[in-house]
């Protein structure tokens, strides 16, 4: 099976999908997959697999807890892909975005104008 043919297939998977629409808001482990989306965890693991190995989802961060196990972290780096058939050719081709920068990705989600962060001015009661 051609590779194009392998990630039409892992997108044509509903588990697939919704680890990439989950993972493309916010950075998430296995386990907060398994529990969000409803998926066994060793087929989240098995899913997340195949994503890396497309290239569709990064490990981005590793939290080590107190009692030393490690809870892996990963985003959806696809910010489109399109899939056509021309003249008998199945052709795929996919934007990436660049999930290496956290501070864009802040920006982004700050700069929205209904972002729901809100300032307040305390007056600190200094009396010059």
């Amino acid at each position: 099976m051609k590779n194009e043919e392998m990630l039409i297939e892992l997108l044509g998977n509903k588990y697939s999908r919704s680890i990439l629409s989950l993972t493309s808001r916010m950075e998430c482990s296995a386990f907060q997959l398994c529990h969000k989306l409803g998926i066994p965890l060793a087929t989240v693991y098995r899913k997340i697999k195949l994503l890396e190995d497309f290239g569709l989802v990064k490990h981005v961060k590793t939290i080590i807890h107190l009692s030393g196990n490690e809870e892996k972290y990963y985003r959806c780096v696809v910010r489109d892909i399109n899939v056509s058939f021309q003249r008998g050719m199945l052709s795929v081709s996919m934007n990436m975005e660049d999930c290496n920068d956290k501070i864009v990705r802040l920006w982004k989600r700050l700069a929205k104008p209904d972002a729901s962060i809100k300032f307040h001015v305390i007056d600190a009661g200094i009396n010059e």
